[in-house]
């Protein structure tokens, strides 16, 4: 069996003879940096690498962040991003107890670059998208992108701000770019959400494992389609009376009229807490298919022990396209308490490459691509491809459906495993891995980077193979 130093340069090929690695806080630094002040108002701890290497580090973090993209609107100049990278490599190996001051320091360099939308409007190639904010952020707070209701020509944010406003959160309700049905389902829509989310953790500082979706009607739809997409960057999700995208259509009064629903968004939902409701006479967004998908995450919680187990749904009877009794107070007395399991022992991702409703014709930009699942990346999601990993300490098993190994990396840091012992990784049954990884700058910079995100960070990686 190789070692996993000769496993990791062989995987990184010519691109670097050092081993690619990845920082992340450990479980209990996690925490601290998550109850203490802004990292940005102390000094950095110490760090074992010599004082031009740091030096050198903070150049490149003011560079680095001063050049990123502000939304996923736009994009990277990709040879300036090439020679920051280049430059980023170069700095090698960390040592084994640099993660956490690390982490200060980027975090102190990004937020000096981060965007600063005065006027809640940010440029996207649809024209100004423009939003609505209540609260004012900070470490304490969590943050909740409160999505309207609506449809063909209506929505209103201030509908949103009005009924989705949960006490001790910074709250953005995006107005939406074009007035679609299902507008927050669609490639503007995603890019929105996803671009207000950073911007909360990257300007406003919030509490990244506080961080809660929710909306009603349209707004409950897009909520559950952001939930399971992208369920790693959110605590907890209220989508109430809203459907998913379904055949044969969405709008089904029962379950016994829905074939299948949308791909690559229920088994996503393993470790995330989630409160639903829809009325069962509610004629606006019938109840069928969100009864048809309770009924499949309860088989999967029944054949996954321990999955699942943080989602609630009920369908109000006699109620129509209104709010049942008691909410949305009772959604937030429930989603609120969560916190998001960011390191899972078990996680699940199934992935959608084109998933409903279609880009129009004149779409400017392409599909939002998730390429990180908690401490999973994969280099090229496949339609379909379903990955279900596990860690028990020191050893990872990674089972694979519609993808190859190879395109898989494994993001690590001491909150997932005890780096001083050997790592052990299977891949559908076969050893992989049985050595010791080592964590590097580049890693610690391009995870933090992937989802502006100061606890989803990660100082080591592994690239995958499908064994021998």
């Amino acid at each position: 069996m190789p070692t996993l130093r000769k496993l990791l340069s062989r995987s990184l090929g010519s691109r670097s003879s050092r081993p690619t690695t990845a920082i992340a806080l450990a479980l209990s630094i996690g925490t601290a940096l998550g109850a203490t002040p802004s990292a940005r108002a102390q000094a950095p701890a110490k760090l074992s690498l010599p004082r031009a290497k740091v030096a050198e580090i903070e150049k490149l973090a003011d560079a680095w962040f001063a050049a990123r993209p502000k939304s996923l609107f736009a994009e990277w100049d990709g040879a300036q991003r090439a020679a920051l990278e280049q430059r980023a490599r170069a700095v090698g190996e960390i040592g084994e107890g640099d993660l956490a001051p690390l982490v200060e320091l980027l975090w102190k360099a990004a937020g000096k670059h981060a965007p600063d939308w005065k006027k809640l409007e940010l440029p996207t190639p649809y024209g100004p998208a423009t939003f609505l904010q209540k609260g004012k952020g900070g470490r304490k707070q969590g943050f909740a992108l409160a999505l309207h209701g609506g449809g063909e020509g209506a929505g209103d944010a201030g509908e949103a701000l009005g009924n989705w406003s949960p006490p001790g959160c910074l709250i953005a309700a995006p107005q939406g770019i074009r007035l679609v049905h299902d507008t927050w389902n669609t490639v503007h829509g995603e890019r929105f959400a996803l671009s207000l989310i950073e911007w909360a953790k990257w300007r406003h500082d919030v509490d990244p494992d506080r961080i809660y979706a929710m909306g009603f009607s349209m707004g409950g739809t897009g909520s559950f389609f952001l939930a399971g997409r992208h369920p790693d960057l959110l605590a907890g999700a209220i989508p109430a009376h809203g459907v998913l995208m379904a055949e044969p259509k969405s709008q089904l009064a029962s379950k016994a009229e829905v074939v299948q629903v949308q791909h690559g968004l229920l088994p996503n939902l393993r470790n995330l807490a989630m409160y639903w409701y829809t009325g069962d006479v509610d004629r606006n967004c019938m109840p069928g298919t969100y009864l048809f998908a309770w009924d499949r995450l309860l088989e999967l919680r029944e054949a996954d022990p321990g999955g699942y187990a943080k989602l609630a749904f009920y369908c109000q009877p006699n109620q129509a396209h209104s709010f049942p009794p008691g909410e949305p107070q009772k959604g937030f007395d429930v989603v609120l308490k969560e916190r998001r399991d960011a390191f899972p022992s078990k996680l699940v991702w199934e992935h959608a490459s084109d998933p409903f409703p279609q880009p129009d014709s004149d779409e400017p930009l392409p599909r939002f691509v998730p390429t990180w699942h908690y401490w999973l990346r994969c280099l090229a999601p496949q339609d379909r491809m379903r990955i279900t990993a596990t860690r028990d300490g020191n050893r990872f098993a990674i089972t694979t459906k519609g993808i190859g190994a190879e395109k898989l990396e494994l993001l690590l840091q001491p909150a997932l495993y005890d780096p001083k012992q050997p790592l052990v990784v299977t891949v559908d049954g076969r050893k992989v891995v049985d050595g010791v990884a080592l964590p590097d700058f580049w890693t610690v910079l391009e995870t933090l980077d992937a989802r502006m995100d100061r606890t989803l960070v990660f100082d080591r990686r592994v690239r995958l193979s499908a064994g021998r």
